[in-house]
């Protein structure tokens, strides 16, 4: 499936360079005039053998201890204190069960969504419910969604075979590693342009060197010397400076046009682009960069389709190595899941230079550790894989019984904050947890976790993000919005993990005179509280919301081809909701539970999440939201209360065109015995506007000549021109959602 968010992603290549830092970007140098020969490709290691594993009936699990496995019942693998992680198909995060399985106190109530995420993780059917055809792949890990180990193992099959790994050996290696920039796509005219242009540069040098070596051929062959080298020509025409300018284009036309080819060429052999993608060989055209987008998908990378970067990094790699590294991120999310666990590391790259500590129950310093990493690295030592050739050989020997994979291990210790500690620091019982007999054996019992929540909003701004005339400003921000997730234990407050969010900002929205304006979307400060979670949310647009912001382009028929529809999707239930795949309401214990319509969620817009804004609400990306709202619900008392119907049916109107939606429900709901509390901190405001301005602001590029003059109140205010003006910079182009 390779047509999720093109729009998106090309829309997002128009901010070129390195002005995101998580693009990875470096410094571009001019390229050498030679071009090295491609290496000679390393012989890749033989895949060992493996006997072959009986698939698991129900209740059962393979023990593993060094690669050996020895097949028991879930029930005496947590007995012996290990844990027993679902490797299967079936599996679906936590905040999508239909009971934690206390049938007495956590009774079932059916949990809709959780269907969907298992076929789509099973590339079953596509996002959009239909079928998936022979060979098709979602690649929806990006958006919260990871594979499964049965379609992880057919995809490296496919890339193990011998005609692939052929395939990927003819690949100009050289010609990628040569490239040090940023290869985008903005449009089709400017691609072309960029390729004609190192096409004529190349004939103007062809010409150039022959014309040269006729001219000095005689005096060459009289005197015994050879004719001069292309290499020779270029240093004596870069020698003229009315010559320089071009010689430079060419050298850098020609590194660009050679890591084009080489990454075609590499995408080719996966399958990504073909004949019918009508692609130009070197030429990086969209379907080149909607190719490369899929690929970065496949691969977990936050990109923009832009050849560069970590995408260049990752192309560079040996693709066994790749898709070891897409087995450690699954795991990952099933670790993450089975023992409960939320600390992945990101606290400690915030504070490289001094990490936070924690004292245990006898009062010695301990790191916060990166738990999820540890227990990754204990469960490749149990089962005994270490390189690519470990993964195919361990894939093989359970073949179809990956289905039902189970697997049971020693892992890591946990800290002594997950439990009720005595001055010994021995754990002791605690009262029962909802979801507690899912919990690892070693250590079975959780507290009552007390957790808190800090969103630092970092830098912001409330002045207008143009000036008078309608022209942009840049309103820099050094200090980026973050959440961080503590507990709270033996007086100390421990942060748990620290990730990149969003605030709001100024945003499109229809006034009641019809006109669209600027509205600057706040996002509240002080202390609110989580008293309810929603997994697979509905978000309901507001009246404000543009109609034709409602609409997309869809294949609904690949005999009809696109057409005009209802964009559902960003509505929900799913991972491409507004509010992604689970939420957390706001609400403010000052004002009686207050919802100002401000929420912690997800998002499938991953590759914003970095640098741009909301409509007030905190995004995540969709797997760590997931992640924070399953190991809230482990380590917290709640009530199920399950889907919650919801029977809203819209009509609107766009260019003559009637269009109708029905949403059916709000979502799957929990309830916090006891919420847990949230801390909006206010950031550092820059400029000259101190508060937030409350009225509508008049938008440039839009007539409003037909508007009264604004009054007071909630009416439209002369600010910013009336006239069409300039666009908005890309931080604050409006977009859907919360």
């Amino acid at each position: 499936m390779t047509k999720l968010l093109p729009a998106r992603l090309a829309a997002a290549s128009l901010v070129v360079g390195c002005v995101l830092a998580a693009a990875g970007c470096r410094r571009a140098t001019k390229p050498s005039a030679t071009t090295a020969p491609t290496p000679p490709q390393p012989a890749r290691p033989a895949i060992p053998k493996r006997a072959a594993m009986a698939a698991l009936g129900p209740g059962e699990t393979y023990r593993y201890d060094k690669g050996v496995a020895k097949k028991v019942t879930i029930a005496e693998a947590r007995a012996a204190g290990l844990l027993d992680v679902d490797l299967g198909d079936d599996w679906a995060p936590f905040i999508f069960q239909d009971t934690s399985g206390d049938l007495v106190n956590d009774p079932p109530k059916p949990n809709a969504y959780r269907e969907t995420f298992v076929a789509l993780a099973n590339d079953r059917v596509n996002e959009d419910g239909q079928p998936t055809r022979a060979g098709e792949h979602n690649f929806l890990e990006v958006f919260g969604i990871p594979p499964t180990l049965t379609v992880l193992a057919a995809r490296l099959e496919a890339d193990v075979a011998p005609a692939r790994e052929a395939c990927y050996d003819r690949v100009d290696r050289a010609g990628l590693e040569a490239w040090t920039g940023n290869i985008g796509y903005l449009d089709r005219d400017r691609s072309k342009r960029e390729y004609v242009e190192a096409l004529r540069d190349a004939d103007w040098v062809r010409k150039e060197t022959e014309a040269r070596a006729a001219a000095d051929g005689g005096v060459a062959a009289a005197g015994g010397v050879a004719p001069p080298t292309r290499e020779q020509v270029l240093a004596a025409l870069r020698a003229d400076p009315k010559a320089r300018g071009r010689v430079d284009r060419f050298l850098r036309g020609q590194a660009r046009l050679r890591a084009v080819r080489a990454a075609q060429a590499r995408l080719s052999c996966e399958g990504l682009l073909t004949t019918r993608s009508r692609f130009v060989d070197g030429q990086y055209d969209l379907p080149t960069h909607e190719a490369l987008a899929t690929w970065e998908r496949e691969n977990d990378i936050f990109g923009w389709g832009m050849l560069g970067g970590e995408t260049l990094g990752a192309l560079l790699e040996q693709t066994r190595g790749l898709l070891l590294e897409d087995f450690r991120r699954v795991a990952a999310e099933r670790l993450a899941d089975a023992a409960g666990i939320v600390e992945d590391g990101s606290i400690n790259q915030a504070r490289r230079k001094n990490p936070p500590t924690y004292r245990d129950a006898r009062g010695a310093s301990h790191v916060v550790p990166d738990l999820i990493g540890d227990h990754v690295r204990a469960l490749l030592t149990a089962i005994g894989v270490v390189t690519p050739e470990d993964l195919v050989a361990f894939l093989r020997a359970h073949g179809a019984g990956l289905a039902s994979l189970h697997v049971a291990f020693a892992p890591p210790a946990l800290p002594d904050y997950y439990f009720v500690g005595n001055p010994q620091g021995d754990p002791e019982p605690s009262a029962p947890v909802s979801g507690e007999q899912r919990s690892p054996a070693p250590r079975k019992s959780f507290s009552q976790m007390a957790m808190s929540v800090e969103i630092d909003r970092g830098d912001v701004w409330y002045d207008v993000p143009f000036d008078a005339r309608g022209r942009p400003l840049v309103q820099r921000r050094d200090h980026y919005p973050h959440l961080t997730l503590f507990t709270h234990w033996h007086g100390q407050k421990i942060p748990l993990c620290w990730w990149r969010t969003t605030i709001g900002s100024w945003r499109s929205e229809v006034h009641a005179d019809g006109h669209v304006y600027m509205k600057y979307k706040n996002s509240d400060i002080g202390p609110r509280v989580w008293k309810n979670i929603v997994a697979a949310p509905v978000w309901v647009p507001p009246d404000g919301t543009p109609s034709k912001d409602l609409l997309t382009r869809k294949v609904l028929d690949r005999n009809v081809g696109p057409v005009t529809v209802v964009n559902t999707d960003v509505m929900g239930p799913g991972f491409q909701s507004a509010y992604g795949l689970v939420l957390a309401i706001h609400v403010d214990p000052k004002r009686g539970g207050f919802d100002n319509q401000i929420r912690t969620h997800g998002s499938d817009d991953y590759t914003s999440i970095a640098r741009r804004f909301s409509h007030g609400c905190h995004r995540l990306v969709n797997n760590r939201a997931v992640r924070m709202y399953d190991f809230v619900l482990r380590h917290r008392r709640f009530s199920r209360q399950g889907n919650v119907p919801l029977a809203l049916k819209k009509r609107l109107e766009v260019d003559g065109q009637v269009y109708r939606y029905e949403l059916k429900t709000r979502g799957y709901y929990y309830e916090l015995d006891e919420p847990v509390p949230v801390n909006v901190l206010e950031g550092r405001i820059m400029g000259a506007v101190k508060k937030p301005i409350t009225a509508y602001v008049r938008k440039p590029g839009v007539d409003y000549s037909d508007v009264d003059a604004p009054s007071t109140g909630d009416a439209a205010t002369s600010i910013g021109p009336a006239a069409p003006g300039g666009d908005l910079p890309p931080d604050t182009t409006p977009e859907l959602g919360p």
